[in-house]
């Protein structure tokens, strides 16, 4: 009887033993099944990475395609994998026009992508971002410009126009993709200065991702959980922006309490270094200089102070207003309410919206 009950419980030890470890991995595969990553590893040899010795401070976007040798299929992804293949040069994700992400090399190596060029705020990067670098390579294809050293006009003129520019998909992807990335890898900070396209880096070198890139489509908000004590005053004075921005961004009513573990989205900002103007600030984050200075209730002709915090649209799209437009029906096309487009905008609601009129949509 008594080896029984040693038996028995033996059995029921084991039993929860494989429960336990069903209910972890079960918790990690939901942990990572929020981006889903196709394996497309590039050969683990020198002439693609290296061992990775640097910590990652920057993430680097570049657009690719095939368009050059077959404009009427520019994106297959197996004649894409050929070209990294016959030209000796990486990246570490790959996105595709619907949204797939491929892993060609793993982050904790080096892969080849930036090649030579520097960064003014970083001396010590020149020709060497590779080491402190992730890579993503959106499959796109940019501007007639931007492509002339990559493709022919005669090409470029047979390329489908769908087949031009970015897809909804691959920015809500990259956006899932920069999450998981910046959570990896902190010292790689949510703004253009860590974040950058292979231009910056590479100015007459390189053109991508270009012009039809839409930078303010980027997640640059940050993410907050709710600590015990914390206040909506305290969250706000921590990150430089206003209470109402908090609470607007994360639809919350400012006088109620805080749960703890709570997410809140807190509103992009930039914060002004020395030499920055509003010329270049804009340009870096992809919107107009009349967006910024309607967004922080600046004067364009005013001088930006060093340390002085600057609310950026992110996350957003731009629509410009047509004839008939209403800011209902607006609304209404974008699944937001007509208080969200006024606050955003800084719009009397009761005044006539104006033809041509850019207005930011929070997506």
């Amino acid at each position: 009887m008594g080896v029984n009950l040693m038996i028995l419980k033996s059995l029921f030890l084991f039993f929860i033993s494989c429960v336990l470890i069903l209910g972890l991995t079960a918790n990690s595969n939901i942990t990572q099944a929020s981006v889903t990553t196709n394996d497309l590893h590039l050969p683990l040899t020198p002439k693609y990475s290296s061992d990775r010795t640097k910590k990652v401070t920057h993430v680097l976007v570049h657009f690719i395609s095939n368009a050059g040798k077959n404009p009427n299929e520019p994106y297959n992804v197996n004649s894409i994998y050929n070209i990294f293949l016959d030209y000796g040069f990486s990246t570490h994700y790959m996105i595709g026009r619907s949204g797939e992400i491929y892993k060609l090399v793993d982050e904790e190596r080096v892969a080849f992508h930036a090649g030579k060029g520097s960064l003014s705020r970083f001396s010590g990067y020149k020709n060497n971002l590779n080491d402190y670098s992730i890579g993503i390579e959106l499959l796109a294809i940019g501007t007639r410009n931007e492509m002339m050293s990559m493709i022919s006009s005669q090409a470029y003129d047979s390329v489908s126009s769908s087949d031009i520019g970015y897809t909804d998909a691959q920015y809500r992807s990259l956006n899932r993709l920069l999450d998981g990335i910046l959570n990896r890898h902190p010292l790689v900070k949510r703004n253009k200065n860590h974040i950058l396209g292979h231009e910056e880096y590479a100015p007459g070198r390189k053109p991508d991702p270009g012009k039809l890139f839409a930078w303010a489509r980027v997640d640059f908000t940050q993410k907050h959980y709710v600590r015990e004590g914390d206040t909506l005053w305290e969250i706000a004075q921590k990150y430089g922006v206003t209470i109402d921005s908090i609470a607007l961004l994360n639809t919350i009513d400012p006088n109620k309490y805080l749960q703890i573990g709570q997410k809140l989205i807190i509103p992009a900002t930039y914060k002004v270094l020395s030499g920055d103007t509003l010329w270049e600030i804009a340009k870096k984050y992809g919107v107009s200089i009349e967006t910024l200075t309607n967004l922080n209730n600046l004067n364009p002709k005013d001088f930006l102070q060093v340390g002085q915090r600057l609310k950026i649209p992110s996350g957003t799209t731009t629509y410009r207003v047509k004839s008939g437009d209403t800011l209902w029906r607006i609304a209404q096309k974008y699944h937001v309410s007509i208080d969200t487009i006024v606050k955003v905008n800084h719009l009397d609601p009761n005044a006539y919206l104006q033809i041509g009129q850019n207005l930011l949509i929070p997506q």
